[in-house]
């Protein structure tokens, strides 16, 4: 029993380590670099803000109209780091379009009902210089931190 607990451990202290950056302005400069890179893939779109974002199942029109700040949406998402650690996900989530970040906020604007997208928000529509969440934690955001979500829009309200 001892020996599952020390190996559990141990991959979690992996995980966290693996997920922190080790220079700030090093990060930075990686997730520019991510941003300009993922820009030339095929698919990819990028609006006059910086959002880059990817439809993955284009979904249909949606009932109650276009998808705006004074909507409330349902989604289950993802989301994750260009190094590939993931921050934060939810399933049925519920929430006024308003409430995200800007990147994502805008990428919900794309969307249509069922629809798959994958945003992929640089920091300046995110968290910013500051990043979020506590430190040493699995949902810390990094400072500078480019934000990747998976998003599949359930319903609109």
């Amino acid at each position: 029993m001892k020996t599952k607990q020390i190996i559990l451990l141990s991959i979690i202290l992996v995980a966290l380590l693996g997920c922190k950056p080790n220079n700030w302005l090093d990060w930075k400069t990686q997730n520019e670099i991510w941003l300009q890179e993922n820009a030339k893939k095929e698919g990819v779109k990028t609006t006059a803000s910086g959002l880059q974002y990817k439809c993955i199942v284009p979904g249909i029109s949606h009932s109650s109209g276009h998808v705006d700040d004074a909507k409330i949406v349902k989604i289950n998402y993802t989301g994750k780091l260009i190094n590939g650690c993931v921050f934060d996900a939810s399933d049925n989530y519920i929430e006024y379009v308003s409430a995200f970040v800007p990147g994502f906020s805008e990428g919900l604007k794309q969307m249509k009902e069922f629809g798959i997208y994958e945003f992929y928000i640089p920091y300046d529509l995110a968290y910013g210089q500051e990043g979020a969440g506590t430190e040493g934690t699995i949902s810390h955001i990094p400072p500078y931190s480019t934000l990747i979500f998976t998003v599949e829009l359930l319903d609109v309200y």
